[in-house]
């Protein structure tokens, strides 16, 4: 029987380091995130045997776990609900049933099986033109690893890259860090060392025993397309019929993919219980329906997963459970685009691998430390990673532009150079870490070994 498996990614762009969070959060929070996690509640309260994956980012979490943007989204809550501009029921939602703490519904649903929460990178960059240096690769997947473990209570099973970015050898630092699966594009699958008999409908094994899933653009790329998407139906901008619009769009999807999945190619050698992979995240429903209707589109998907003529629907994990063995072999390293060395037309991926080298050094030092100088090498990683992301690459209002981004990155660089000035003449500033300290709570563990490689 042919398993349908999909990936749901929730991200949102941290401020800067040591400010507050600002309304963009709590705009997101009201008008995307809660709307997916009700829709992703009621899946859960009732899978009825099928389950699904969701991929946080540590900047999301750090976000949804901090007592300020928690309080500006009741506030926006309460001043929407004084004009009538929020969904009665969803306001009863966030401030009833989750008493507006999205971690605690995240961990809920992990330990219960039926949605399977795992993180992303440590920040939203393209992985294949910095992780080429081992130090970075640690520290994007093992501490976005050992942060999701620690604020759901739970080791994570697999890692989503951003941009489904890929290059050989991240999957060594997934090994490491006890996790299992990650998922890379189709294109890039089937271009990697060896070409599985079943094409994408299975995964490959890398040496490092992680599995790889390729994800198909099938049902997804006619869903979101700007133009013609189901979300440009004018039905959705009518509450009234909008739930007849999500139904038919909803079967439409679900039966594409179904019918994508009973195409896979047969034989002797291919997988027993083929596999297809959508992928999407909350900026492309938001994207999606401007006008309001993909928590319903949503809902009805994840309704329909539950009893899939002739397939069934599954998290990667479990999935994995079933099918643990495939080919050996590596995907293809992930195709450029203007993320690949130049973002922005800028240096700002060879200046992060540069300090990559420093931070490198230093922590060859760590064993000496004490811990005020742990606490600054701990703050000089975080400002690398902050440095690495390209949020300006999400949808207009969900994200930064690039002029902003860019400059962000040179002030967490500037930051990082600053406190290794400070820690190599022997002088860590305290005062100026509290400052850095104010704000979410982004990695608020980071074990040095992790990205020592010990």
């Amino acid at each position: 029987m042919p398993c349908l498996a999909l990936v749901l990614e929730l991200h949102h762009p941290l401020p800067d380091s040591g400010a507050a969070v600002g309304a963009d959060w709590a705009r997101a929070s009201i008008e995307t995130y809660w709307p997916i996690l009700r829709a992703l509640h009621r899946f859960a309260e009732n899978p009825g045997g099928s389950s699904l994956t969701l991929a946080v980012s540590p900047s999301w979490m750090a976000l949804a776990a901090d007592p300020t943007a928690q309080a500006r989204v009741r506030v926006e809550l309460d001043a929407r609900a004084k004009v009538d501009a929020v969904d009665p029921s969803l306001h009863r939602f966030i401030a009833t049933t989750c008493e507006g703490d999205a971690l605690r519904s995240l961990r809920r649903w992990n330990a219960a099986g039926a949605i399977d929460v795992i993180p992303t990178s440590a920040s939203h960059t393209w992985l294949p033109s910095v992780a080429q240096d081992p130090v970075i690769a640690r520290a994007q997947i093992g501490l976005a690893a050992a942060d999701c473990a620690q604020r759901l209570e739970a080791r994570p099973t697999g890692v989503w890259l951003p941009f489904l970015g890929y290059a050989p050898g991240l999957e060594t630092a997934m090994a490491a860090s006890g996790l299992r699966f990650f998922g890379v594009a189709a294109d890039v699958f089937v271009r990697g060392t060896v070409l599985p008999p079943g094409r994408t409908s299975g995964p490959l094994v890398t040496p490092p025993g992680v599995a790889a899933f390729g994800v198909e653009p099938g049902p997804t790329s006619q869903a979101f397309d700007p133009q013609t998407g189901y979300g440009r139906d004018p039905r959705y901008v009518n509450p009234a019929k909008a739930v007849r619009a999500a139904f038919e769009h909803s079967k439409h999807f679900v039966d594409a993919w179904r019918d994508q999945a009973f195409s896979a190619p047969t034989g002797e050698d291919a997988p027993i219980e083929p596999i297809r992979v959508v992928a999407f995240s909350a900026h492309d429903l938001a994207q999606g329906w401007q006008s309001g209707g993909a928590e319903e589109w949503l809902s009805q998907v994840l309704e329909r997963l539950k009893t899939v003529e002739g397939a069934s629907a599954s998290s990667l994990d479990r999935y994995l459970a079933r099918n643990p063995v495939g080919p050996l072999g590596r995907p293809g390293v992930s195709p450029g685009g203007m993320l690949a060395a130049r973002p922005a037309d800028s240096d700002l991926f060879d200046r992060c691998r540069t300090a990559a080298d420093l931070l490198t050094f230093i922590l060859e030092q760590r064993r000496t430390f004490r811990p005020l100088e742990r606490r600054t090498t701990a703050w000089m990683v975080r400002c690398l990673l902050r440095a690495q992301q390209v949020d300006w690459s999400l949808p207009f209002g969900r994200g930064v532009g690039p002029d902003v981004g860019l400059e962000r990155a040179r002030r967490h660089l500037a930051m990082f150079h600053e406190l290794a000035g400070g820690l190599m003449a022997g002088k860590p500033d305290a005062r100026r870490l509290d400052r850095l300290d104010r704000g979410p709570a982004y990695l608020p563990e980071i074990d040095l070994a992790i990205p020592a490689g010990d």
